[in-house]
């Protein structure tokens, strides 16, 4: 970094929504979790969460971060989270792309976003809230904690951390390869940049490079 081009951003001098703002112009590409869930009272509701990450293998854990409605009111999400005990992450790919700011929209509590995306709601196989049918793969969640963090009742303050067990997976074969792995090309996730800007998985944008044991690396270095 060039100490003369460069720009600092001291958190204690700007308000939530910019420091907010920041992290997600720079924490990028961030996977985005279609969280599909249903209220107590029976409306379906979908919205994308880009603040998700996995945690564990055993068990089998991720963790989404589920923040407040510009209104301060809790987001519909996690209310219908904690009042069934679980939700269901459609992997958000190509089928979603056009519609992935339609249910971001803060709409009412009473809508159901899989009509507003014109999705299909199919049931789950161990949980209670409805799976999107044109997801090519999803995770099936049951909530094991929720981590209260931030400053209460503040937008870009307030957040709680889900972190919830994956109880069973399901995705379509077509997005394997010839060894049955999931290729991420064939997959083709969708990832969330700064802004609303996304960014798709191409061939062009995707690499590989092995991952070498450090005894086999410190030998070639000697060879060398």
């Amino acid at each position: 970094m060039n100490p003369e081009r460069t720009v600092v951003f001291d958190p204690a001098e700007h308000p939530p929504s910019e420091r907010q703002f920041m992290l997600s112009q720079l924490v990028v590409p961030r996977p985005i979790a279609m969280v599909s869930t249903r209220s107590p009272d029976g409306v379906n509701n979908v919205a994308p969460m880009s603040y998700y990450l996995p945690i564990t293998g055993d068990p089998m854990l991720v963790g989404v971060t589920m923040g407040l409605r510009e209104s301060a009111e809790l987001k519909d999400t996690y209310t219908n989270a904690t009042a069934s005990g679980d939700f269901v992450i459609n992997v958000t790919t190509e089928a979603f792309r056009d519609q992935i700011e339609t249910v971001a929209m803060e709409a009412p509590s009473t809508v159901d976003e899989f009509d507003l995306a014109g999705w299909t709601p199919v049931p789950a196989t161990r949980v209670s809230s409805p799976a999107i049918g044109e997801a090519l793969a999803r995770l099936e969640c049951e909530v094991r904690q929720v981590v209260d963090l931030g400053t209460p009742g503040l937008p870009f303050g307030e957040v709680h951390l889900v972190i919830a067990e994956v109880v069973w997976v399901a995705y379509d074969a077509a997005v394997c390869d010839e060894q049955g792995r999931i290729d991420p090309l064939r997959l083709g996730p969708i990832g969330r940049l700064g802004l609303r800007t996304f960014l798709r998985t191409v061939d062009d944008g995707a690499y590989f490079l092995p991952r070498i044991p450090w005894s086999e690396f410190v030998e070639n270095q000697k060879e060398t």
